[in-house]
């Protein structure tokens, strides 16, 4: 069985998921060979779980790229 490593961020990351915006707390990687998980609050208090594929993370606006994001066209707005 490989390692895996859980890294709880210390300040939530602002990303956007199939589901709509949120903010990822725990990420969960488990090498090399299987997509990394990401724990995100949404709306409401929702705790999701999201393959690595499944969503896309914020750029910091004042990077000035503003939030940079391509979001999938099937995903909620």
């Amino acid at each position: 069985m490989g390692v895996h490593v859980i890294h709880q961020f210390p300040s939530p990351i602002a990303v956007h998921t199939p589901h709509g915006a949120g903010q990822a707390i725990l990420l969960i990687d488990y090498g090399l060979d299987v997509n990394s998980v990401w724990f995100v609050r949404l709306s409401g208090g929702h705790l999701k779980h999201y393959y690595s594929d499944d969503i896309r993370i914020y750029d910091n606006p004042m990077n000035g790229e503003g939030y940079d994001v391509d979001i999938p066209e099937d995903w909620k707005q």
